[in-house]
């Protein structure tokens, strides 16, 4: 197993565009330069984020009720009430938050817009080290995605490149998230069932993070499901005073993979919406060719900077 191989299965969300996606474009050479950035960009990270004070206490009704946790009935008859978990507030608010948000679903023809901001730091080589403050290189996705789920665009060398998405998983069109399960159950098994290897878990947390950061127009029900899924995975923390890779306060919720690389998502610690994601080594590690990452250093992280729909590809909202 080679390192990029490696870094794919342990840190990067599931590819949304498959080897083979563009088989059907064998004369289209800019879909195919195009589509061979996009994967690249999304198959490490995708990757696929959270503060003292718990914001939506004032707002009261529901949030009232998640703060509180969650009430039974046991054999005497009288109501307890269950504490919920610090990870399980955050992530029920980030919930309801979501199911609060307007939204207007794309038509068939419309397209999806998301801009995103990468910065990586590479796959050590044999003899070398990524070390905290390592050197990133930066790189800026624009990307269409057809509601319909059929066709995707983006610029390659300043040309606009069209061509099939040849699905994937996570998806990456409305056409098809908009069809995931709505509630926490259906979405947590349908993660675990589809996600990345490396135990149930990992590979869960790591593809619901993956569908929030591809997806910039994920319906609300959905968005919700997410979040209440990743409630429900066991070995998921949260920070509240954390800061997303602009410098912007943020909230993370996080999960480290193979005890060595902490995954997160980074959350907007005002509205809960997703601000983008960031992979970080938490223990030192050995790559199988025998480059390394030393703990505190960076592997890659992203800033959503836009999303919107639009009419054709090429424009922005």
């Amino acid at each position: 197993m080679n390192d990029l191989h490696e870094v794919r299965r342990i840190m990067a969300p599931a590819d949304p565009c498959p080897p083979g996606a563009f088989d059907g474009a064998a004369h289209d050479p800019a879909g195919r330069a195009a589509y061979a950035r996009i994967t690249a960009s999304a198959a490490r990270r995708p990757g696929p984020s959270r503060r003292t004070t718990f914001r939506l206490v004032a707002a009261g009704g529901v949030a009232g009720a998640l703060v509180a946790g969650a009430v039974v009935a046991t054999s005497d008859g009288k109501p307890h009430h269950l504490a919920a978990t610090e990870t399980q507030q955050v992530l029920n608010v980030a919930a309801t938050f979501a199911l609060k948000q307007p939204f207007t679903a794309p038509r068939p023809g419309q397209w999806v817009y998301t801009e995103t901001r990468y910065r990586r730091s590479g796959v050590p080589a044999r003899g070398q080290v990524v070390k905290p403050g390592a050197p990133l290189s930066t790189t800026l996705d624009r990307i269409w995605i057809r509601a319909d789920g059929k066709r995707m665009a983006m610029y390659d060398h300043g040309k606009l490149a069209t061509s099939a998405t040849g699905g994937g998983t996570p998806p990456i069109d409305y056409a098809t998230v908009s069809k995931l399960p709505a509630d926490a159950g259906g979405m947590l098994a349908w993660a675990r069932k589809e996600g990345t290897p490396g135990g149930r878990n990992e590979g869960a947390f790591q593809l619901l993070g993956s569908l929030l950061l591809n997806n910039g127009a994920l319906p609300p029900a959905q968005t919700a499901a997410a979040y209440r899924a990743m409630a429900k995975i066991p070995g998921v923390t949260v920070d509240r005073s954390a800061k997303d890779g602009a410098g912007h306060k943020a909230v993370s919720v996080s999960f480290v993979i193979e005890g060595w690389a902490k995954d997160e998502i980074l959350l907007d610690p005002s509205t809960y919406a997703y601000q983008g994601h960031r992979t970080t080594v938490a223990r030192d590690h050995t790559m199988p060719d025998g480059g390394r990452f030393l703990k505190g250093a960076v592997e890659s992280y992203s800033v959503r900077l836009a999303t919107g729909v639009v009419d054709r590809p090429g424009r922005r909202p």
